[in-house]
C-alpha cells in the first residue's frame, strides 16, 4: 500500500471528523431521519468530488507554484461566506435545511457531490495539504501519485461518513425529534465559528502580503492543517 493512499485517507478521514460543513449537514439531517442509504450516497457524491479536487491539485501542484496564496484567500474569503451564512440558517430555522435535504435516495448522490462541488473551502484545504506533503517530500506531483491520493481520499471521507451513519442507527431509537432539533442548532453554532475562523485566517493571509509558505515540519503541518479542515 503505498504512501500516497495512505497519507490521503489519513487526512480525509481525520479531517472530516469535526462533522461542521455543508455535506456533514446533509449526511446528518438524512441519518438522524433514519435514512441510512440517502445519507451513504450523499458521502459517495461528496467524497468523490473532494477525492477528484485532492487528486487535481496534487497533479498540477507545479502551476500553482507562485499562486497558492491567491487560492487560498479566494477559497478562505467564499467559504467563509458559504459556512457562516449556513450555520446562520440552521440556527435560525433548522426545518429550512431539512426541506433541502428532502429528496429520493437516488438523488442523494447527486445533492452530495453537487454540495461538495460548491464547497469552496476545499480547494483552500487540499492546496494547503497537497503543498505541506510535497514541501516535506512525501508525494510526488506525477499522475500516479495524484491518482493514488485521490483514491485514498475517498475512501478515507466516506469511511468517516459511514461510520458516523452506523454510529447514529444503533442509536436511533434515542433520537427524538426535539433531539433532532437540538443537534441541527448546535451544528448551526459550530458552523458559524468556523465561518469566524475562516473569516480570521482570510485576514491574517491578506494582511501578510505574502506568498503562502507550508510548514515543514510535522507539528506545524498538523497545526495547519487542523485549522483548515476546521470548515469540511
Amino acid at each position: 500500500m503505498s504512501v500516497a493512499f495512505l497519507l490521503g485517507f489519513g487526512i480525509a478521514f481525520v479531517g472530516s471528523m469535526p462533522m461542521s460543513g455543508p455535506v456533514a449537514v446533509l449526511i446528518m439531517t438524512r441519518a438522524l431521519r433514519r435514512e441510512r442509504t440517502a445519507a451513504f450516497l450523499i458521502a459517495l457524491g461528496a467524497s468523490l468530488v473532494e477525492a477528484s479536487y485532492a487528486g487535481a491539485i496534487a497533479f498540477f501542484l507545479p502551476l500553482l507554484l507562485g499562486r497558492t496564496r491567491g487560492v487560498v484567500l479566494t477559497s478562505l474569503g467564499l467559504g467563509c461566506l458559504v459556512v457562516t451564512a449556513l450555520g446562520v440558517l440552521l440556527l435560525v430555522r433548522p426545518a429550512a435545511v431539512s426541506k433541502v435535504a428532502e429528496a429520493s435516495p437516488k438523488r442523494g448522490f447527486s445533492r452530495g457531490a453537487l454540495s461538495a462541488l460548491l464547497n469552496p473551502t476545499l480547494v483552500a484545504t487540499w492546496t494547503v495539504a497537497v503543498s505541506t506533503l510535497s514541501a516535506n517530500s512525501w508525494l510526488e506531483p506525477n499522475l500516479r501519485s495524484a491518482l493514488t491520493f485521490a483514491l485514498g481520499v475517498s475512501l478515507g471521507s466516506l469511511a468517516w461518513f459511514t461510520l458516523a451513519v452506523t454510529a447514529i442507527g444503533a442509536w436511533h431509537r434515542r433520537i427524538t425529534p426535539a433531539l433532532q432539533a437540538k443537534v441541527m442548532s448546535g451544528m448551526g453554532a459550530v458552523l458559524i465559528v468556523s465561518g469566524v475562523l475562516l473569516g480570521v485566517r482570510f485576514a491574517t493571509q491578506l494582511a501578510s502580503k505574502r506568498e503562502l509558505a507550508p510548514p515543514r515540519s510535522i507539528e506545524r503541518a498538523g497545526r495547519f492543517l487542523h485549522e483548515q479542515e476546521s470548515a469540511h
